[in-house]
């Protein structure tokens, strides 16, 4: 029988699957991927070589520069764009695929990546047929990154109309990957009326980025405070707008259907990485208890039920997802046609996605140090990583709420808020 010493030495991290960065990057000249297996692929091919650097940015909450220069490499970027201009013309579902693979790494670059597709999506779900035929040539060939200073927690930055543009002044508290991105999508408001939203470069001085993002998790994702001060935004870039008249169409409904379905697809993926990253430490470096019978920890009673329960739920989490994934990607397919009743309920039904995953990614990036041993917490295996961004980001959006929105639509009838990044 082994025994735990403790004169051992503890495993180095691991380093056998580590990619060769210029051979991987030697592999994408050329054309994009023409299929979803393909992209999915690129995905995790991309995703690999930014799991090379995530212990050292989480550490100093670095924005990732470099990695966000590889995934444009990768052509991820157009993911969405039409083929003619290099892009990929997914579908939805496509997107949280793509979304999933690197949430399995890391949450900070899903994250980044995940609002990207977000914020293109707004130009189908706002835009008119002229700003989505120019936004979207625009972003797949150039490979422009899109950001956000959109959140809904802070009042709307001020727009003040000029004519033929508006000048905006304010702040947020909190964006999405404002220091590594090409162009970034505003929420705006004239004198405190409905917010819209505006397409703006974002390498400009009126906007300005805090540098003050210092959290839990998601600390690669240069999410901190920004400010507007003075920039000048021509009324032709105020998205769904002609002639300084908003066009309203059945696709106004469907943002919330998207970062709802994103959100989920953050949290199960994280989890999913976690898990995976426990079975590898604890099947090549945990060891039998101390007075324990079994010579192998892969043996022992409590490994095998505690794997074997969190693989149950993730992979119950895993399919609920995948059902309201395609569902609302099949919705998606036709944004137009989508009616406020149709909404509610894939809405609903995102609400209780969200509610498992959440609770299933805690239970799963938590139980697994029960599970690995005490060395595994050495920060050198990033298991805490997968548990501090789930963490961080689910609390923007507490399940308490999901839940009464399932509970009210089930009971009531009552449908979810219209248009709201939360519902």
């Amino acid at each position: 029988m082994t025994t735990n010493t403790i004169d051992q030495a503890a495993p180095a991290a691991p380093t056998a699957h580590r990619p060769d960065i210029e051979a991987t990057l030697a592999s994408w000249e050329g054309p994009v991927p023409s299929t979803r297996e393909g992209w999915i692929t690129r995905a995790a091919e991309a995703a690999a070589l930014v799991g090379t650097t995530s212990l050292a940015r989480d550490t100093e909450a670095a924005n990732p520069v470099q990695e966000v220069e590889w995934i444009r490499r990768a052509g991820l970027i157009g993911l969405q764009g039409p083929v003619e201009h290099g892009g990929g013309n997914a579908d939805w579902a496509t997107v949280l695929d793509v979304v999933a693979e690197f949430a399995k790494v890391e949450g900070s670059i899903a994250n980044i990546l995940g609002w990207h597709y977000a914020y293109f999506w707004l130009f189908r779900s706002f835009g008119t047929p002229e700003q989505r035929e120019r936004w979207e040539r625009e972003v797949t060939v150039n490979r422009q990154l899109l950001a956000g200073i959109a959140n809904f927690r802070d009042d709307a930055i001020a727009a003040t109309d000029e004519g033929d543009h508006l000048i905006l002044h304010g702040g947020k508290q909190f964006n999405t990957g404002l220091p590594v991105s090409d162009r970034v999508v505003i929420g705006v408001a004239i004198d405190g009326g409905d917010v819209f939203f505006v397409l703006a470069d974002t390498q400009q001085s009126g906007i300005i980025y805090g540098d003050d993002w210092d959290t839990l998790g998601q600390r690669s994702t240069g999410s901190g405070s920004a400010r507007i001060e003075g920039v000048e935004v021509a009324w032709t870039e105020a998205i769904g707008f002609a002639d300084k008249q908003f066009q309203p169409q059945n696709a106004n409904l469907t943002p919330g259907l998207t970062s709802q379905t994103l959100m989920p697809t953050f949290y199960v993926s994280l989890a999913r990485g976690a898990l995976d990253r426990a079975v590898e430490y604890v099947t090549e470096n945990s060891r039998s208890w101390l007075h324990s019978e079994y010579e192998r920890a892969i043996d022992e009673p409590h490994v095998l039920d505690g794997f074997g329960g969190l693989q149950s739920h993730l992979l119950a989490a895993e399919a609920l997802l995948r059902e309201a994934s395609a569902k609302v990607s099949a919705a998606l397919d036709d944004p137009n046609s989508i009616t406020p009743e149709r909404r509610a309920e894939l809405a609903a039904l995102l609400s209780a996605v969200k509610t498992v995953a959440v609770e299933t990614g805690i239970e799963v990036t938590t139980t697994i140090f029960e599970l690995v041993g005490a060395r595994a917490t050495a920060r050198r295996y990033e298991l805490d990583r997968f548990w501090r961004d789930l963490r961080t980001q689910s609390l923007h959006d507490p399940v308490a709420y999901k839940r009464r929105q399932v509970g009210a639509y089930l009971l009531r009838g009552d449908q979810p808020l219209a248009v709201d990044w939360y519902s």
